[in-house]
């Protein structure tokens, strides 16, 4: 992951289910890192994930919702979809208060974590399956929101102290790659080359003498 200047606007993905999901993948991945990281680690992974966790689903309540709120009104299964969000947002609130209310010392720490975890990735699964697809099918402008999402971000994340952090896309991490990939086979090629000459002239001298 890179670190961003929050005033760029390059930072801003393009609509709001694209800026969501970006959370999402940062979230995950810190996750991820907390599993494997040592002891002396776990603390600040889990502050930042809870810090991060409260900024998301505070740009949701105040923003996201109440937009995908007001267009699935009409279909009151798809609106529970929204409800139903909101509620477990609440839960996952009360597990982010009470892991930082502890320390990596406490019995339980890694277990709460753990348990947040799992219930993040059941309501990421349920909003990019479920929510995300019908709030784009009705209609809603997912780049006028998602301008607006990120700047209720950025304001937040400022006020808290919280580094911004955008991950690079996994093309252009492909495409360098790929590129530093070529050179070095290239520079491996050209210095064979060269010692190939090389022992050829040394062996041309030692049959003329």
């Amino acid at each position: 992951m890179a670190r961003a200047t929050p005033n760029a606007a390059t930072d801003a993905p393009r609509d709001a289910i694209a800026l969501l999901k970006q959370d999402h993948r940062i979230v995950e991945k810190l996750f991820d890192e907390f599993e494997k990281a040592d002891d002396d680690e776990l603390q600040s992974l889990a502050h930042r994930i809870c810090q991060l966790l409260t900024v998301h689903a505070q740009i949701e309540e105040e923003l996201f919702y109440p937009q995908a709120k007001d267009a699935l009104e009409d279909d009151e299964e798809s609106l529970e979809l929204v409800q139903e969000a909101a509620v477990e947002h609440q839960s996952a609130k009360e597990l982010i208060a009470k892991i930082e209310g502890m320390t990596s010392d406490d019995e339980h720490f890694k277990a709460t974590v753990k348990v947040l975890g799992e219930y993040v990735k059941h309501h990421v699964k349920e909003e990019e399956n479920e929510l995300f697809p019908e709030t784009k099918k009705a209609g809603v402008d997912l780049k006028e929101i998602g301008s607006r999402l990120f700047e209720r971000k950025v304001q937040l994340m400022e006020e808290m102290g919280i580094p911004m952090e955008i991950e690079e896309p996994t093309t252009k991490r492909k495409r360098a790659t790929g590129r530093s990939g070529r050179t070095a086979a290239a520079k491996s090629r050209q210095a064979r080359a060269a010692a190939s000459r090389k022992s050829s002239s040394r062996s041309g001298t030692r049959a003329r003498h």
